[in-house]
This record gives C-alpha cells, structure tokens and sequence, in this order.
C-alpha cells in the first residue's frame, strides 16, 4: 500500500467532514491541533473498525461500518513517540511480516496510549477478553518467568485503544489471543509497530 499525503487542515472536526472520495486507504493528513492542541499525523485505514475517541480513532462524520482516521504521531511528527524495539522475532515468519513476539521499551512511558488492530491474516475467537496485553520483567520467555500474572488490558477480537505505563520494572510487554485453531487458547501473536498502532499478524 502506497502512504499518501495531502494539505493539513485545521483540526479533528474538520477532518471528520472528510467525504469518501477525500480519504483513500492509506491517505495520511496533518491535523493542526488535536485533541491536545498540537499538530498531529492521522491515516485513514478502511478496514480499521477500531472504537473511536476523537483523538486515537476518529469516525467520519458519515459514520462508515469500517474505516477510521488512526493517529499516527503527534507533534507533527513521523516517526512513533517512544523509542524501542521489536524483539523475540525466530518464531515470526516472513509469512508474518518479518514482526516480533514482543517489544521492548528504552525508556519509562506514563500512561501512554496505544492501538490494537487485528491484521487481514489472523483470526481472534470473539469475546470481550480475546486479546490480551501482557507486561513483562524480563525478555519475555516460555516458562512466563516475569510475565505479571494479571493483563494490563484485554480487548474484544476487534482490537482497540488501551492506556499502559511502562518503568523500570516492566519494560516488555507481548499480547496474546484466544486461537479458534487450538481450543481458544490464549496463544502469543507476532505483531509489527507504527506509531502507537500495533498490528497483529498471526500467532507463533
């Protein structure tokens, strides 16, 4: 998918009134003050039917059953809000876009906000906990050894917006699924990071 731009506008109302034929999938805008008053990146993703909140997830004002504008960065800026990186990637196949079992956090985030999207490829038994966000001590492992025994947030199997503060106890966090292919398991999924949306990809 090609990631196109068009001329900033004002702020999220406006980008509301978009109409159908203003908002391609993939078509990026700079919104100059959203809901915090500062100029941020949204996409309009045609499949997202994310739950909006006028700030991370934004529905067209002629409310479409699927497409959302998702923030993208905030301050104007391209690139995501927090620095880290991808980890635990052997069980993650080309076939799950090159992604990771986990992420790990270089620095501590307070209540920092992110989007959980299933992908095209995976597919989440449907329930209000079928997704859930685990936070971790230590490079996440298979014996769990550091994995809180509790989520941080579970979501319905259509993903959504969730708040996390990350410190220096727990700088990892992996998301798990229930697999209608393993007897509804929360089974661990391979994800990839743009901005603060996460994107599932498939399990390990």
């Amino acid at each position: 998918m090609t990631i196109q731009t068009g001329y900033a506008i004002a702020d999220i109302p406006t980008l509301k009134t978009l109409t159908s034929t203003q908002r391609i999938d993939g078509y990026s805008r700079l919104v100059k003050s959203d809901a915090s008053g500062i100029p941020s990146w949204y996409t309009f993703i045609n499949a997202s039917t994310a739950t909006p909140d006028d700030d991370l997830v934004v529905t067209p004002s002629d409310n479409p059953s699927t497409g959302r504008w998702l923030k993208s960065s905030g301050a104007g800026g391209g690139s995501a809000s927090f620095g880290g990186q991808i980890i635990c990637t052997s069980q993650c196949t080309s076939s799950a876009g090159g992604s990771g079992k986990a992420f790990q956090f270089y620095a501590p985030q307070a209540n920092l906000k992110l989007i959980i999207q299933p992908g095209f490829n995976i597919n989440i038994q449907s329930g209000s906990q079928a997704i859930a966000i685990y936070r971790w001590s230590q490079e996440p492992n298979t014996l769990l050894v550091g994995r809180e025994s509790i989520p941080v947030a579970q979501l319905s199997e259509d993903g959504g917006n969730l708040t996390i503060t990350i410190d220096s106890t727990y700088q990892w966090i992996t998301i798990f699924a229930k697999n209608p292919s393993n007897s509804n398991y929360l089974d661990g999924v391979c994800f990839v990071i743009n901005g603060n949306v996460i994107t599932l990809l498939g399990y390990f």
